[in-house]
C-alpha cells in the first residue's frame, strides 16, 4: 500500500516597529561589526569602521548632528560667555570669557577673531593675547590658561573697530569640534576729558587771592583750584602744573617771593601749593604726586618746569583733586600790591 505525503512550504513573516517617542523617531537602525585599527602616517590618521558607514548630516538653526563613529568622539562645541570692552574703556583690547560646555579640564581651545564676520579677515589669538594669521598647535590653550572664569584679553586691536570672536575645542586625536557661535563687540575710542575751575569761579579767567602778605605770616588762599580728569588710557593719565616765573613776582618793583618745596613755618619766605583732597569715581586710584602730597604748612614747588600734580597708572573716571596755595613774605620783602604768578595746568592721557 502506498501513501503520499505532501510537503508544503510554510512562510514566516517578521515584523518590527521602529523606535519612536512622541518627539523623535529613528528611521533605521542596524548592527555593525565594530571598528578597525587606526591607520597613521606622519601627516594624518584614519579611523575606519565596518558596518553602516553612510548617513546624512542633520541640522537646525542652532545645532548640527553629523553621522559616523568619529563624530561622536568630538569635543563639545564651546562658546563665549562674555565679550566686552570694559564698559567703553578698552580701545585697543577686548575681554572674553570661555564657556567650556562641560568639556574636560585638559581640553584646549582655539580662538578666532575677525573684522568682517570671518568672510576673509581671520586671525587667531596667541597665548600672550596678540593675534597671528597662522594656525599652530601652540595656539590651543586650556580653559585655565585662557583665564578660567575671569577670562583673558585679545590685545593689539584697533580702536573704534568691531571684532567678531569664536572658538572651538579639542581633546586628543580626532576630537576637534566645530567652531561655536560668534560674539561681536566694538573697541572704544581713545578718550580724555579735563576740567579746571576754582571754588569761586566756574569759567575763565580764573584768579585765586592770597590776601595781604604780612611779614612772617603764612597766608592760605581762600579759594581752591579744582581739577577733574577722566581717561581710558591704558596707563592712565597725569595732570601737570607749572608756574611762569617760579615765584610771586612784583612787576613794579622786581621783587619776588620764590617758590620752593618747604615747610613755610621754618623759612623766612616762600610760596607753593598743597593738595587738600583727592578722589575718583571709578578706576584709578587717582593720587597726588610728590611734592604736593603734604599737609600743615608744607608746600610743593611751582617752577617753570612742568611737574606731575595728580596721576593714575590705569584708566580713571572722575579723578578729582583740590589744590590750595600758600605764601609767606619776609621782613625784607619789598612792599607792593602786584605780586602774582601765572599757573598752567596740563592734562595728558597715557595711551
Amino acid at each position: 500500500m502506498k501513501s503520499l505525503v505532501y510537503l508544503g512550504a510554510a512562510g514566516f513573516a517578521l515584523f518590527a516597529a521602529l523606535p519612536a517617542t512622541t518627539n523623535y523617531k529613528l528611521n533605521s537602525y542596524s548592527f555593525g561589526a565594530g571598528g578597525v585599527a587606526n591607520t597613521k602616517t606622519t601627516t594624518y590618521s584614519l579611523e575606519g569602521s565596518v558596518g553602516e558607514i553612510s548617513g546624512k548630516t542633520s541640522s537646525t538653526a542652532n545645532a548640527t548632528v553629523k553621522p559616523g563613529f568619529t563624530e561622536t568622539q568630538q569635543a563639545n562645541v564651546p562658546q563665549l560667555s562674555a565679550l566686552d570692552n570694559g564698559s567703553g574703556v578698552y580701545y585697543n583690547k577686548l575681554h572674553f570669557v570661555i564657556d567650556s560646555q562641560n568639556n574636560p579640564t585638559d581640553a584646549t581651545y582655539l580662538i578666532a577673531v575677525s573684522t568682517d564676520n570671518f568672510a576673509s579677515n581671520i586671525a587667531y589669538v596667541q597665548s600672550d593675547g596678540t593675534l597671528t594669521g597662522s594656525i599652530s598647535t601652540a595656539l590651543y590653550q586650556t580653559y585655565a590658561a585662557w583665564g578660567g572664569a575671569s577670562g583673558s584679553f585679545v590685545i593689539g586691536l584697533n580702536s573704534s573697530t568691531t571684532y567678531s570672536v569664536k572658538l572651538k575645542a579639542t581633546q586628543g586625536d580626532k576630537t576637534e569640534s566645530a567652531f561655536g557661535p560668534a560674539l561681536s563687540q566694538a573697541t572704544a575710542a581713545p578718550s580724555i576729558t579735563f576740567n579746571l575751575v576754582t571754588s569761586a569761579q566756574s569759567s575763565p579767567p580764573f584768579s585765586v587771592g592770597l590776601g595781604a602778605l604780612d611779614a612772617g605770616t603764612i597766608n592760605s588762599s581762600t579759594d581752591t583750584i579744582n581739577t577733574t580728569l577722566s581717561t581710558n588710557g591704558t596707563s592712565g593719565g597725569d595732570v601737570y602744573i607749572k608756574g611762569k616765573n617760579g615765584a610771586l613776582l612784583s612787576s613794579s618793583t622786581g621783587s619776588s617771593i620764590t617758590a620752593a618745596s618747604n615747610d613755610l613755618t621754618g623759612v623766612a619766605s616762600g610760596f607753593g601749593a598743597q593738595n587738600v583732597t583727592i578722589t575718583q569715581t571709578t578706576g584709578g586710584p587717582f593720587s597726588v604726586s610728590s611734592p604736593y602730597n603734604v599737609s600743615g604748612n608744607n608746600v610743593g614747588i611751582l617752577s617753570a618746569t612742568a611737574r606731575s600734580l595728580y596721576t593714575s597708572t590705569v584708566p580713571v573716571t572722575g579723578g578729582a583733586g583740590t589744590l590750595r596755595l600758600k605764601a609767606k613774605a619776609a621782613s625784607t620783602t619789598v612792599a607792593a600790591n602786584d605780586y602774582q604768578e601765572i599757573l598752567t595746568f596740563i592734562a595728558a592721557g597715557n595711551f
